[in-house]
């Protein structure tokens, strides 16, 4: 019997917003309305990245009370899932390198499916971005912190990414290639994803856009079926990245 659940994917915090018009009270009553509300995220377990600092996790446990939390310990990517559909059994963080000041790490974490006991296991991450460096240091980072990604995600048998990867290109040096020749698939090639046309990520080396979006990745391992996907238009102002959902199902190994 497959696993059937929602799975949502965020960069909480952004990088475009301003402190004078985008404070974090103000985001965080969007995030929850995002995940909550009519036509919000509604999934059972969440990938969070740039979850950095008190105040955000604060807001989270009152989002997502008494939710197992897989919590980073270096790279600020968390998971939180519902305890009455996923059981949390380990989790792992692992450094991905760098050749800038941005040490990367992934997080790793296998969870039990509550229904039907099957086992799955997600990894999530932020890649190295050309903040504070140069576009050709953070697109090295970027190849060598994939490269990386893909022997872990091989050692640990992961069947979910989820990720800001940072890159929108496909080739054999980039991250979003590197993971297709892996075996995973781009969840928007998958199945049909609702909203997709919004994928306006700024080119990297490029100035940043005020009102530039970020749309970030999912991809699936082989024992993975994309039922429905969408990009999460509810809250356009929480952050300058926009929420991933998708409706999975994971086969037995």
């Amino acid at each position: 019997m497959s696993a059937i659940f929602r799975l949502g994917f965020k960069n909480v915090l952004g990088s475009n917003w301003t402190r004078t018009h985008h404070r974090w009270p103000g985001r965080a009553e969007m995030l929850e309305r995002e995940m909550h509300a009519p036509g919000g995220m509604q999934a059972s377990v969440y990938f969070l990245v740039e979850v950095n600092r008190r105040a955000e996790r604060r807001s989270l446990a009152h989002i997502l009370p008494r939710w197992e939390v897989a919590r980073s310990r270096h790279g600020h990517n968390d998971g939180y899932s519902d305890p009455a559909v996923h059981r949390l059994l380990e989790t792992h963080e692992h450094p991905l390198g760098t050749f800038t000041r941005q040490q990367r790490h992934v997080l790793i974490a296998r969870y039990e499916h509550v229904a039907t006991g099957l086992e799955w296991v997600a990894a999530t991450t932020h890649l190295s971005s050309s903040v504070h460096t140069t576009p050709e240091k953070a697109e090295a980072s970027r190849q060598l912190q994939a490269t990386r990604l893909v022997e872990l995600c091989a050692e640990h048998a992961v069947d979910v990414v989820a990720a800001d990867i940072n890159n929108i290109a496909v080739r054999a040096d980039t991250p979003r290639g590197i993971l297709e020749a892996a075996g995973y698939t781009d969840w928007r090639a998958a199945t049909d994803v609702q909203d997709v046309d919004v994928d306006v990520h700024h080119r990297i080396g490029e100035p940043l856009k005020r009102n530039g979006r970020h749309l970030d990745a999912i991809y699936l391992g082989p024992r993975v079926t994309a039922i429905d996907g969408r990009v999460q238009m509810t809250e356009p102002d929480s952050s300058d990245h926009l929420g991933l959902v998708c409706t999975v199902a994971i086969s037995p190994r």
